[in-house]
């Protein structure tokens, strides 16, 4: 079984634990189920709750059966934002408020777009170029 497998028993099926062969036993992967099933915001505190302990796959998933409603659910997986930065425009705001480069991707997202447009101006970059960078 796979973990989607594994969720449609916990959120659907509810099929009792000894009811798994010793193969799909083993495929029972505790911190990706707390995972997946922390992605439902209904769910969170539920899995906060019981992540603080080391539990037996069996009392885990028997939990999660007991708390979590029979209903066809999908558990959406999350995934972080992945944003490529301009390294020009890094450079050019590193140099220019005096900061690290790591300080200045850090706290990218705290510069306005108005704030860095303004600076590039000021710079006598011209709006071409500043539409390359700020892309």
């Amino acid at each position: 079984m796979n973990i989607f497998d594994w969720l449609n028993e916990i959120s659907y099926n509810k099929s009792d634990w000894s009811s798994f062969s010793k193969e799909d036993q083993d495929a029972f992967n505790p911190y990706m189920i707390n995972r997946f099933i922390s992605m439902k915001p209904n769910y969170i505190d539920i899995v906060n709750l019981i992540q603080k302990y080391t539990l037996p796959k069996k009392s885990l998933y028997n939990y999660y059966c007991k708390l979590i409603p029979k209903r066809k659910t999908f558990f959406r997986y999350i995934k972080a934002k992945k944003t490529s930065l301009n390294e020009d425009l890094i450079n050019i705001l590193s140099e220019h408020l005096k900061l690290s480069k790591r300080e200045i991707i850090d706290s990218y997202d705290l510069f306005g777009t108005d704030f860095k447009t303004s600076l590039l101006q000021n710079l006598n970059i011209n709006d071409k170029q500043i539409k390359k960078l700020l892309k």
